[in-house]
């Protein structure tokens, strides 16, 4: 009798990016990427299969970037990190 066949994994997506992907999908620059990725201001990469390889599943990237604070969004300063529109009211 033989063993019944195990189901394929489905839970994570098989697609990967690297950073010259997250570039075009993102419009942030290869050397920004890096840089957020160096100082902890994107996420680990869920896989890495070279030290200087990291792999990022879409999703994680999409969830990130979703999350983010707008363009010009002053992150550095106490109580900020929202943009206001020009009269202040949010």
């Amino acid at each position: 009798m033989s063993k019944p066949k195990k189901a394929p994994d489905t839970s994570k997506p098989k697609e990967l990016w690297d950073y010259a992907r997250i570039a075009k999908e993102t419009g942030l620059s290869v050397g920004t990427l890096r840089r957020y990725k160096k100082t902890g201001h994107m996420p680990g990469p869920d896989e890495s299969p070279a030290p200087d390889r990291p792999r990022w599943y879409p999703e994680t990237i999409k969830t990130w970037m979703a999350g983010r604070p707008g363009r010009g969004t002053r992150t550095d300063l106490p109580g900020r990190g929202t943009r206001t529109d020009p009269k202040g009211s949010n």
